[in-house]
């Protein structure tokens, strides 16, 4: 390393390998250095990868013109492609030349087909289509764009007669469907074939594309290997013809086959080596396995030092051996280890041939009457009929031979019995061991591999499961069973080949992860690989340690650089913990309080419940724990709910009795002819209903129809009959109009009898004549008081008598309105109520004071409905103050009460001086509502008296 070295960035080392490292490591967002290594690295790998990183369109297109190697070339313009795709795939605005000439790149690449799919510009839709020769996506265009325009352009260009046909049926566009019919029908004018229209651009282009298309099948096909000299020819073909545009992406394609060649030529050439040391391994172990079975021919006693050598070595050689060569060793191990038995056995029978005829009855005995029926007692009962049969015959009728016989018989049907139960079995798990094979059989072999691999797992389990140890005794239908899944093996090495080059591929990502500085993201990603790696399927079994150990040593090692960022997600988590505790602590004490508000408790615990689920993981060791505890609390709170439920439903059960009872009273009032009255009195009905609370939800829909019902039939009822009214008015108002309207007619000479007489019958019929209109009442009023006033003016000019009158009356009410004002401070007094009411009485009995009677009356009835008004205010202020005052007397009720609670004989005295200063505070407070005075007061005075009269407990 120079001395300058030490002054530049990592990317700029003169050391290759330090550069190449740096660059992997680069951050996308780093592009100014991206571009530099891009542009100027000197080594073509290190610009490679840079320009697998560059974002900068210009940039790419300057790499393209400077890139000297081949395949950095190729990448940068197929990056370049990919994000010149992008951006017309994003672009809303305007058109401008750089996008027309972004189309134009584009125009032959893998990504039109996605573009004229996607583009949301209708205009660059249009400029793709026009130079496009893509006759599949044409076709899609010409059926599916939102645009007339760009479907019609389309339709141009589709030269297909089949295609053309399916415009005309399903395009979406009428009038593109009649130019398809048009063109359809030009072409069978004509007589022209489909060969005829197609023109040499089109040709070539199609030639291309069917090169590329066989080219890529080659290449992904599963017998690439045997197929170089048709991809040859396939190359040879298209240098001929000239590939244009489409040279790069057949560079591709070529680039893939050959790297793909190059990994299965070095896989076969490893397998091969791996085969030879395999056939090599198989030769000594055969060699093994053949002395051992000699030397079990002789003597084994003499022979069996040597047998335990020769056991050993083949072990220590057995890990690589296939299952075939285990198999073999372990049928060896068995008639090994029968042989030593059987050795064994012999010893023992020479020692129970030496026993007495009691001792092996006594044994018999044992064994006659034991439930065991194994192997080994069959055995022995077999080594005792021997050393018995070695015994001096005995003949007639000696009872320790009839004892022997009965004992022989009896364990005979035993050990019979037990045959049959095993034959049976036997004969079961046959028929479900070849129902196993009869399923592999008829596995598919075109399934994805992974499926057929499943189910061949799936059926060795329940194998095992049916076979469980007896495994020697169905070895003829194991057999069976290999040679059915025989035909999958060259696919499971196949299959074993894909997964090592996932794992592989898995082991660079997680190398460049380790080589990541620690973070949240690396520790997230090392999570989706392990769970990638755990789903990847099985390799090979000469691989599989190599795997596991590279999988384990990055994981580790990736796991000690990241332990700052664990510590911290530890901590993160332990402050998590703490949280999920304080919630669970929160329901416990829910569950605990035994007040009844469980409306509320359960809008808490529901926010709780959410509140738990946005706080993040636990400490590992802690998750089952805290999980326990909140489930444990929250079963307790919703056990109490449901007891609250229960009782509620019993409330329920009570209201709806209740409102049943209301029910029938206004059923009772719904034929009422009292319209006032009964509203009233239908208006309490509906206030009670109000404060009932609700019924159970089954009834509560029928209940309140059934209410609503005789609510609304007294209400219908009583508006109808308003309704009548409204019409009797109506016709009222046309009678005072006609009344006034005569009157208006009159000279209103005071003089004149005629005009006297019709004055007076006038005012006779407007007192028996009805109510009108309510919106009628004072312009109807006005107009006949009008008549009055003017009347009256003209009897005050010749009446002298008269007119003193007219000014007493004037006097006095000018004098009332003067009093309302005066009662106006006081309007919250019932005295001063009842004045202004009598005013209002005296008000009426006075006679009217001519043409000034109007506005006087006026003034009195604006100034009374301001007293009444202000009563009003005044009296809300007052029962609000009551209401306070309710609240203050609550307090010193419940204070009383807390001193009787806890009176002794030692504090009565401290209690009854507390007394007199409740009663004290008592008196300075105000009056409460009246409905609650009487009930404050009995509570009070109760626990007052109760504190002064009440006795010790020991008196």
């Amino acid at each position: 390393m120079g001395l300058f070295d030490l002054f530049k960035p990592e990317w700029q080392k003169s050391d290759v390998e330090v550069r190449k490292d740096a660059v992997i490591k680069l951050n996308a967002n780093n592009q100014s250095a991206i571009e530099t290594v891009a542009l100027s690295d000197t080594d073509s790998e290190i610009r490679g990868i840079a320009i697998r990183k560059l974002e900068s369109k210009e940039v790419l297109q300057k790499v393209i013109d400077s890139e000297t190697d081949a395949s950095n070339k190729r990448d940068a313009e197929n990056r370049l492609l990919e994000k010149l795709a992008d951006h017309l795939k994003n672009f809303r605005e305007v058109v401008t030349p750089n996008e027309l000439e972004a189309v134009a790149k584009v125009a032959n690449s893998r990504f039109v087909d996605d573009l004229l799919k996607s583009m949301p510009s209708s205009e660059l839709r249009l400029a793709l289509v026009q130079i496009s020769t893509r006759q599949s996506s044409l076709e899609y265009v010409a059926l599916k764009d939102l645009k007339t325009d760009v479907a019609m352009a389309a339709l141009e260009r589709v030269e297909r007669s089949n295609m053309l046909q399916n415009i005309f049926q399903n395009s979406r566009h009428t009038v593109v469907r009649q130019k398809a019919g048009e063109k359809l029908r030009e072409l069978e004018k004509n007589g022209k074939t489909e060969d005829d229209q197609k023109n040499d651009t089109t040709i070539l282009f199609r030639k291309r594309e069917a090169i590329l298309q066989q080219a890529q099948r080659i290449s992904d096909s599963k017998n690439f290997m045997e197929n170089e000299a048709e991809f040859e020819n396939i190359l040879q073909a298209a240098k001929e013809l000239g590939m244009g545009p489409a040279q790069a992406e057949l560079d591709r394609i070529t680039d893939t086959y050959h790297l793909r060649r190059k990994a299965e030529q070095s896989r076969i050439e490893k397998a091969n080596a791996e085969a030879h040391a395999k056939t090599d391994l198989q030769k000594r172990l055969e060699s093994i396995l053949a002395e051992i079975d000699k030397l079990m021919e002789g003597n084994l006693d003499e022979n069996r030092d040597q047998l335990n050598l020769l056991i050993a070595s083949f072990k220590a050689q057995s890990s690589k051996a296939d299952n075939a060569m285990l198999n073999l060793f372990k049928m060896s191990m068995d008639r090994y280890n029968q042989l030593t038995e059987q050795s064994t056995e012999e010893s023992e029978e020479d020692e129970e041939s030496k026993a007495s005829r009691e001792e092996i009855l006594a044994q018999l005995k044992v064994l006659a009457e034991a439930d065991d029926t194994s192997k080994a007692v069959e055995h022995k009962v077999k080594v005792l009929a021997r050393a018995w049969e070695k015994l001096p015959v005995m003949e007639g009728d000696d009872p320790e031979l009839q004892n022997y016989n009965a004992l022989r018989n009896k364990l005979t049907e035993k050990f019979n019995a037990q045959h049959e139960a095993d034959e049976k079995i036997f004969n079961e798990n046959s028929e479900k061991l070849r129902a196993i094979i009869d399923e592999v059989k008829k596995i598919d072999d075109n399934n994805d591999f992974k499926v057929i691999s499943q189910k061949l797992r799936d059926s060795y389990k329940r194998w095992k499961e049916i076979v469980v140890d007896d495994k020697y005794r169905y070895k003829e239908i194991w057999k069976e069973y290999q040679d059915a899944t025989s035909r999958f093996k060259e696919m499971q090495e196949w299959e074993s080949w894909h997964n090592e080059n996932d794992r592989e591929a898995l082991l660079e990502e997680m190398v460049a992860l380790s080589k990541e500085e620690p973070s949240k993201d690396v520790l997230l990603k090392l999570r989706t690989y392990a769970n990638q790696w755990k789903t990847a399927g099985p390799v090979s079994a000469a691989r599989l340690n190599e795997f596991r150990d590279k999988f384990r040593a990055l994981f580790e090692e990736i796991m000690k650089k990241c332990e700052p960022i664990i510590q911290e997600q530890e901590e993160e988590r332990e402050k998590n913990l703490a949280l999920k505790e304080e919630i669970c602590q929160q329901i416990e004490e829910l569950a605990k309080e035994s007040d009844e508000n469980w409306r509320d408790k359960y809008k808490t615990m529901q926010e709780l419940q959410e509140k738990w689920k946005t706080i993040g993981m636990v400490p590992k060791d802690n998750v089952q724990a805290i999980w326990n505890r909140f489930r444990t609390a929250e079963n307790a709170f919703f056990a109490k709910h449901k007891e609250f439920v229960k009782q509620e439903d019993f409330v329920r059960e009570e209201n709806y009795q209740k409102k049943v009872a209301l029910c029938e009273k206004a059923e009772k009032l719904a034929t009422s002819n009292d319209w006032n009255a009964t509203s009233n009195e239908f208006r309490n009905l509906q206030e009670d209903w109000k404060n009932i609370g609700p019924a159970p939800r089954s009834k509560s829909e029928e209940i309140w129809a059934r209410f609503r019902t005789a609510c609304d039939g007294f209400f219908d009822r009583k508006r109808s009959h308003f309704e009548e009214l409204d019409s009797e008015k109506a016709k009222t108002l046309a009678a005072k109009e006609a009344l006034c309207a005569k009157l208006e007619a009159l000279n209103f000479d005071p003089t004149d009898p005629e005009t006297v007489k019709a004055m007076e019958e006038g005012a006779e019929e407007w007192k028996k004549l009805g109510m009108v209109p309510k919106d009628k009442i004072e312009e109807i009023w006005n107009r006949y008081s009008a008549i009055l006033d003017k009347f009256a003016a003209k009897r005050a000019e010749v009446d002298p008598e008269y007119k003193k009158t007219a000014a007493e009356a004037k006097s006095k009410k000018e004098s009332m309105i003067t009093t309302v004002s005066k009662l106006m401070e006081t309007a919250g007094s019932n005295q001063s109520a009842d004045a202004v009411k009598n005013l209002q009485s005296e008000w009426n009995a006075l006679p009217r004071c001519g043409a000034e009677e109007q506005e006087l009356y006026k003034k009195f009835r604006s100034i009374c409905d301001e007293f009444f008004t202000r009563r009003r205010d005044q009296l809300d202020i007052q029962e609000q103050a009551r209401e306070n005052n309710l609240q203050s007397k609550l307090r010193l009720c419940e204070e009383a009460e807390r001193l009787l609670d806890g009176l002794t004989d030692e504090n009565r005295r401290d209690a009854m001086n507390e007394v007199k200063q409740l009663r004290r505070h008592w008196r300075e407070i105000g009056a409460v509502p009246r409905k609650e005075s009487d009930k404050i007061w009995n509570r009070f005075n109760s626990a007052c008296d109760a504190i002064f009269g009440k006795k010790p407990e020991a008196e």
